[in-house]
């Protein structure tokens, strides 16, 4: 566990926003554990908003939610200060600050607003394929 463990989430972080930026519902999927969780909450809630249940849930939602998008509209998820709260030799827990902006490619000069902004909360797995979301929470 050190370095390489550490560029290895780095890498799958930037891998979440360019995949579901991109609206590749199966890549991004594919970032998560077969039994993950993805939740998201704001800052009082007791429950979460949103809580999908397995890497197949994920999935669906993803397409679900890349056919509400109107294809002029083109997103971006900025995630930085990503921190390791924790990292040993098969797990880690790490914090990622995100702002979520849409863009409209619609104007000759494509109009831009802040759409969300939050910290992931993440459980991370170290499987034979590389590490993996075992659980997201974004908060917001």
């Amino acid at each position: 566990m050190g370095t390489q463990d550490r560029l290895d989430i780095q890498q799958a972080v930037a891998e979440y926003s360019y995949t579901f930026d991109g609206r590749d519902a199966d890549g991004w999927s594919k970032l998560f554990t077969e039994d993950a969780v993805w939740e998201l909450s704001g800052a009082t809630d007791s429950d979460p908003q949103i809580r999908l249940d397995g890497r197949n849930e994920i999935l669906q939602w993803a397409k679900q939610r890349h056919g509400e998008i109107p294809m002029n509209i083109t997103s971006y998820h900025h995630q930085s200060g990503l921190s390791f709260e924790e990292l040993t030799n098969d797990s880690a827990r790490t914090r990622v600050m995100v702002i979520i902006t849409a863009h409209d490619n619609s104007e000759q000069q494509a109009s831009v607003r802040i759409t969300l902004t939050g910290v992931y909360h993440d459980l991370w797995r170290k499987t034979a394929d590389g590490w993996k979301f075992e659980h997201r929470t974004l908060k917001v």
